[in-house]
């Protein structure tokens, strides 16, 4: 359900913003072609920071294309999309067969600054379409850990000689496993940024993924594995350690031998 709350020095930014610069732009010149104004993210979820931007969603009628824009205004950063009613739509089919909550979050924690259209129940149903038709991503799962175990040779290798792209490279393989984890076992998809927080923060799991969404809750074990993986800095041999038990605990899922095989593409 969206939110009845909103921090009164937001909605005064935010209003400000939109009457100073959103809508005296072309397309808002026609006034309905305006739908509705919506603020969500983390400055509504109580979550932000003096780093975060204040995120804004405009829906537009008869809009040609999907406007991406951020602007400082009084200090603050402003994130900013303008997109046509049959764009946002349409995202949320997409959203659905890519498993990604993305829209179902936007509903939990969206505030409506202006809704000519209704648009609260459109993202209602959007929530409803998610949750019951979400699906499984569709993958050569074989193929991504045998990409894996690649990876994690050449981070061997790199730890042999001392190579200075370790952590690149490590991060990179960790962003991969927790991706591949995601999808083989059903989960909502996440960005890699916010897994941390996601798995370990039950708050913050429930504003942004939801136990209402119908997703699976995270493999504990996996989380165990991984929370290991992020916090670990005592040398790059503990982290290799490490980053190589998440890797056989996800191997115990597959039938492959990613040493030993033969996949048809």
């Amino acid at each position: 359900m969206p939110t009845k709350e909103i921090n009164p020095e937001i909605k005064e930014l935010l209003t400000d913003f939109c009457n100073e610069y959103i809508l005296p732009m072309d397309l808002f010149l026609d006034k309905d072609k305006l739908l509705a104004i919506v603020t969500y993210g983390s400055s509504l979820t109580g979550f932000s920071s003096k780093n975060s931007d204040v995120d804004l969603l405009i829906i537009a009628n008869r809009a040609e294309k999907v406007t991406r824009g951020v602007k400082m205004f009084r200090g603050r950063k402003i994130e900013y999309f303008i997109k046509p009613i049959e764009a946002f739509l349409s995202e949320g089919v997409k959203f659905t067969k890519s498993n990604c909550p993305s829209h179902v979050a936007l509903y939990q924690n969206a505030y409506f600054l202006l809704d000519k259209c209704n648009m609260q129940e459109f993202m209602h149903a959007d929530s409803q379409f998610y949750n019951e038709n979400r699906e499984r991503p569709k993958q050569n799962y074989d193929l991504k850990l045998v990409q894996i175990e690649n990876r994690i040779a050449s981070l061997k290798n790199i730890l042999e000689r001392g190579g200075k792209e370790f952590f690149m490279v490590y991060y990179n393989i960790l962003k991969m496993l927790r991706a591949y984890h995601s999808a083989r076992s059903e989960e909502a998809d996440i960005p890699f940024a916010k897994a941390y927080r996601v798995y370990n923060d039950a708050d913050y799991y429930n504003k942004f993924v939801s136990n209402n969404a119908s997703n699976p809750l995270p493999d504990q074990e996996f989380v165990r594995l991984y929370n290991l993986c992020v916090e670990e800095h005592s040398g790059e041999q503990n982290m290799l350690n490490n980053l190589e038990n998440l890797y056989d605990y996800e191997k115990k899922f597959v039938s492959i031998d990613p040493t030993n095989y033969e996949i048809k593409l």
